[in-house]
């Protein structure tokens, strides 16, 4: 995975000596990355899992909470990466609220795994703001379903 983002990169910049990095090798080198994260990082089973399980640990916190959370569907077959930056939004934002400096490794995680899936979100999906607004139990269970879809899909795939 490395290796070939690195290639990607040297490719870049050995086609391209005479443009000394212009716009094209630039946008040429946030596709490729793109590509890459969304094959094989984003929606990782190991990614899933860590969440899903933060998910349950902190259930109680969440749903304590009286917070209105954007909550996108739970629909696995279009606008996947979007909707999963949605609901890392959301989580981040409850878990700041509710559970302060005690719980820092799952904020971290939480905002790691945001960056992932802002850097390639989907210009044509809705944005977060626009899908419907559910209470904090709502919200946990329609994460998890989608996780749970996710990881499903994952495991269902054809080998390469």
């Amino acid at each position: 995975m490395g290796t070939a983002r690195c290639a990607s990169l040297l490719w870049c910049f050995d086609s391209n000596l005479e443009n000394h990095l212009n716009i094209e090798v630039w946008n040429s080198f946030l596709i490729l990355s793109c590509v890459f994260l969304t094959t094989v990082d984003a929606h990782a089973d190991s990614s899933l899992e860590e969440v899903l399980d933060m998910l349950k640990k902190m259930k109680q916190i969440i749903e304590n909470s009286d917070a209105l959370l954007y909550t996108p569907r739970a629909d696995i077959d279009k606008c996947t990466s979007t909707s999963m930056y949605c609901y890392l939004l959301e989580l981040d934002v409850i878990l700041r609220e509710e559970s302060g400096s005690a719980y820092d490794n799952e904020i971290n995680m939480v905002y790691n795994l945001k960056k992932k899936y802002y850097s390639c979100s989907q210009s044509h999906c809705p944005a977060c703001e626009t899908h419907p607004v559910a209470n904090a139990t709502v919200f946990t269970k329609r994460m998890e379903e989608f996780i749970q879809k996710l990881s499903s899909r994952n495991s269902h795939k054809d080998c390469d």
